[in-house]
């Protein structure tokens, strides 16, 4: 079992509960994975488009992109053992999750219905995947650790 690194996101419409991010967060260290890094970040069409570059073009393509550029997801960079192979079972398929999924439980819990198109979370396919993944995560947590910083410098601005 190679200790390997993975990027999760909890999508918008989702994101915006806690108790979803901590149902996810509690699934992942009950596989015994842990999460290096995590944080809340808002796609804009660039960055969405680097993420999902190999659908761009694809006819469900726009839609995808609307939804994910819609409002903040939650990022987490995971480790451990298999993890991108683990958290793909723990995520379920995309288009016909089976009970015990996290794509099949949110949703249910919530009382909505599955939806293939926004579903409750994103995990790397392979290596490749990840490690583009974890760098555009990383790009978006920086553009809001910037904005977060710029609104702090506002509150400590001499007026002349």
């Amino acid at each position: 079992m190679a200790k390997e690194k993975s990027y999760v996101m909890v999508k918008p419409g989702f994101a915006e509960h806690q108790w979803v991010i901590e149902e996810i967060k509690n699934r992942l260290h009950k596989a015994g994975l842990q999460i290096d890094e995590e944080g809340f970040v808002n796609y804009d069409k660039k960055h969405a488009r680097e993420h999902y570059a190999e659908h761009v073009g694809k006819d469900f393509y726009p839609p995808l992109e609307k939804y994910i550029t819609s409002g903040k997801a939650y990022g987490m960079i995971v480790s451990g053992p298999d993890a991108i192979l683990k958290i793909r079972q723990m995520v379920g398929s995309t288009s016909n999750p089976q009970k015990g999924t996290i794509r099949a439980d949110i949703p249910a819990m919530m009382g909505r219905e599955v939806q293939t198109r926004e579903n409750v979370i994103h995990a790397s396919d392979s290596h490749a995947s990840a490690k583009k993944e974890i760098k555009i995560f990383k790009e978006l947590l920086n553009i809001e650790d910037d904005k977060d910083k710029s609104e702090d410098d506002k509150d400590f601005r001499v007026l002349k």
